[in-house]
C-alpha cells in the first residue's frame, strides 16, 4: 500500500484503476496505525485491488474532496465510484466479506 498525500495523485490514482481501497489517516493516529497492518494483510488476498494511504492532516483539500470526518476511514471505489465506507471502529472481518461480495460480483 502506497502513501500518497497529495488529492490530486488520490484522484488520479482512483480514477485510473479498476478497484481502489483507500485508507484515510492522519500522522498522530494511534487507532490508525494499529490498524494499518491488519488491512494490508487483507489486501494481499486481492492482487487486483489497488491499496493506497493518504494522510488527512497533510493535505486539507483530502478531507474535503473525499469527507475524511473521523479516521480511520477506509474506502472502496469501483471503477473510480464509492462503493463501501468504514469509519472509525472498522471490523477487518466484516470489511473482507464486504469485499468478497464486490468482488464476485465483478468476476
Amino acid at each position: 500500500m502506497n502513501l500518497y498525500n497529495d488529492v490530486d495523485k488520490i484522484k488520479e490514482i482512483i480514477d485510473g484503476e479498476e478497484i481502489v481501497l483507500a485508507y484515510f489517516t492522519t500522522t498522530n493516529c494511534n487507532l490508525c496505525k494499529d490498524l494499518f497492518p491488519k488491512i494490508e494483510i487483507l489486501l494481499q488476498d486481492y492482487p487486483k485491488i489497488t491499496g493506497i494511504k493518504a494522510e488527512s492532516d497533510i493535505d486539507q483539500r483530502i478531507v474535503g474532496a473525499y469527507k475524511i470526518f473521523m479516521v480511520p476511514t477506509v474506502v472502496l471505489f469501483i471503477q473510480g465510484k464509492e462503493t463501501l465506507r468504514f469509519s472509525r471502529n472498522i471490523s477487518v472481518s466484516q470489511l473482507k466479506s464486504k469485499i468478497d461480495r464486490y468482488c464476485d460480483m465483478l468476476s
